[in-house]
């Protein structure tokens, strides 16, 4: 694809014309208009005119059919089976697995559930490999506690027979399978109650289907390392002030012999070796810049409009929530959502020594903290942005000279050795910008309404090889839209499409799956993404990329 690139610098300007042209990748409407977007401040765009592409007009995906809830919580987390071409979600509102049939992609079919109150109170998360769903299931005691018993991981078959049921570490809130489907690897985030009162320990459980044993992999004795940026792997200071506790696992991605773990609360990364059940590494993923000299910009302020900036002192922890893995010539690379989390837990058990509706949370608007006069003039207008509270007072004096947001909206690729070697920039919010302006860091429907926040909220991600290149699929929660970058290149990943689910009433991207055409019902490429707030789950074709 030939891609001719056009510079537009705006230099405080009240407007700017930014061109929606097809061929800037092409988002679902090919006739997108020309608009004008409210900007102010010295803002730096960097607008993409595909001239000659090959597929202008025609989208990255095509939405082929659905199976709907339509129930709030209702699809979270899509797996797939090819041998009997059924989908498996998890029904968080039922606390079921629907099998459903996609044998015909148009007309996707409810084939049964599987009730999991047996097992326990709420499905987080469930995989598919060789005939076999792992779920994972969590347990949520009559005093309100989510993480003072331990849940569990519970092993179907397709039919949704049982034949395992494993007992592993608390709140077990993601899971998958090894390559080879011998093993099932389990996130347990072992999150706190509201006041601390509770709060279990983390870890990443192994458990060998042959048998059903269980390896639990704790953080009690694990070596923490900085980035290379120096940032060191976030504890949060936390009223447990336990290294144990504070470290909470969300995703895994298996590559070979290893897992690679999300730690996001943390913003770092574990790497287990799964031939030997230990820990290769725990590595902080470091900070992102928003200053200047980093040509990073970010609207950071609820006034309702398109605010893009860089900003002194401005730093994002990257964050990711789902991750997913690659090969390159043998080398292993992962990529990483960068949605950003930060420990805010309700105050819901009756045992809590706080209130029930009161929190214990990490994070302050800008507004509400003290800044050194190093910075402070930075924000007198624009504070909205939450950063963290526990970093940033680099001279412990009391007032913050850095500020640390969560999430880099952006997504990354990074090393095996936790190194990162790609970031995507502010090219996330630049192309909401350009397809969506009216709709910008929406908050239902309000545009502007997240910049406060973490914006368009990169966290799904799936990654599929077609032909000889490699793509990664990122769904923007809030924004409800899915960008497509091909990552062939893992040090240059360049933008295909930009593909808006909302205005198909599919909102909030939560869990996706690619399936190669060759494992597909109708033989094509496909995407299976699962959308928590509408309940829905969609089966997109995925054009020739090439």
């Amino acid at each position: 694809m030939n891609i001719y690139r056009k510079r537009v610098t705006l230099l405080s300007l009240s407007t700017a014309l930014i061109l929606g042209m097809a061929g800037c990748g092409s988002s679902n409407d090919p006739s997108d208009p020309v608009v004008d977007i409210p900007l102010v401040g010295n803002t730096l765009y960097m607008v993409d005119v595909d001239l000659n592409a090959s597929n202008v007009g025609i989208p990255a995906l095509i939405k082929l059919g659905s199976y709907e809830t339509l129930t709030d919580g209702g699809s979270e987390i899509v797996a797939y089976d090819k041998a009997s071409k059924r989908m498996f979600t998890t029904n968080g509102a039922e606390n079921k697995i629907d099998i459903i049939n996609i044998a015909d992609v148009i007309n996707p079919v409810l084939v049964s559930q599987i009730d999991l109150s047996p097992y326990g109170t709420g499905v987080n998360s469930v995989a598919s490999k060789g005939g076999k769903i792992a779920v994972a299931v969590e347990t949520k005691l009559e005093d309100g506690l989510h993480t003072s018993e331990k849940g569990k991981v519970v092993i179907f078959d397709i039919n949704g027979v049982l034949e395992q049921s494993v007992i592993v570490g608390y709140l077990p809130d993601m899971v998958t399978f090894n390559e080879d489907g011998t093993k099932v690897i389990v996130a347990n985030e072992g999150e706190p109650n509201g006041d601390y009162s509770v709060d279990p320990i983390g870890s990443i459980g192994i458990v060998t289907l042959a048998d059903g044993s269980y390896v639990d992999i704790n953080f009690t004795d694990a070596i923490l390392t900085d980035s290379t940026d120096g940032i060191a792997v976030r504890l949060g200071d936390t009223p447990s002030n336990d290294q144990a506790k504070d470290i909470e696992p969300e995703y895994i991605v298996v590559s070979g012999n290893y897992a690679y773990v999300s730690l996001q609360e943390n913003n770092a990364m574990a790497k287990v070796n799964l031939a030997t059940n230990t820990l290769e590494y725990v590595k902080s993923y470091g900070a992102k810049s928003w200053e200047a000299a980093s040509g990073n910009t970010i609207d950071i302020e609820e006034e309702g409009t398109i605010l893009m900036k860089s900003y002194e002192g401005l730093f994002g922890l990257y964050m990711p929530d789902t991750i997913a893995a690659y090969e390159v010539s043998g080398t292993t690379y992962v990529v990483t959502a960068n949605e950003g989390d930060g420990r805010e837990y309700p105050i819901d058990d009756v045992n809590a020594t706080l209130e029930t509706g009161d929190t214990l949370n990490d994070e302050k608007k800008i507004k509400k903290l003290t800044l050194d006069a190093s910075i402070a003039s930075e924000y007198t207008d624009e504070n909205d942005l939450k950063v963290v509270i526990d970093m940033g007072d680099i001279d412990n004096d009391g007032d913050y000279d850095k500020l640390y947001s969560y999430g880099a909206r952006s997504f990354s690729i990074w090393d095996a050795n936790g190194d990162i070697v790609f970031d995507s920039g502010d090219e996330i919010s630049k192309k909401v910008a350009l397809y969506e302006p009216e709709l910008f860091n929406q908050s239902k429907g309000e545009m502007d309404g997240r910049s406060g926040n973490k914006g368009a909220e990169p966290e799904a991600l799936a990654v599929g090889k077609i032909g000889d290149k490699t793509y990664a699929f990122i769904g923007l929660e809030r924004q409800n839209a899915i960008m497509v970058y091909d990552i062939t290149v893992p040090t240059d990943a360049k933008f295909v499409d930009y593909y808006k689910t909302g205005v198909e009433g599919d909102v909030s991207a939560e869990g996706m799956k690619f399936i190669p055409a060759i494992d597909s019902p109708n033989g094509k490429n496909l995407l299976l993404v699962s959308y928590e707030v509408s309940g829905s789950t969609v089966v997109y074709e995925i054009n020739d990329l090439k």
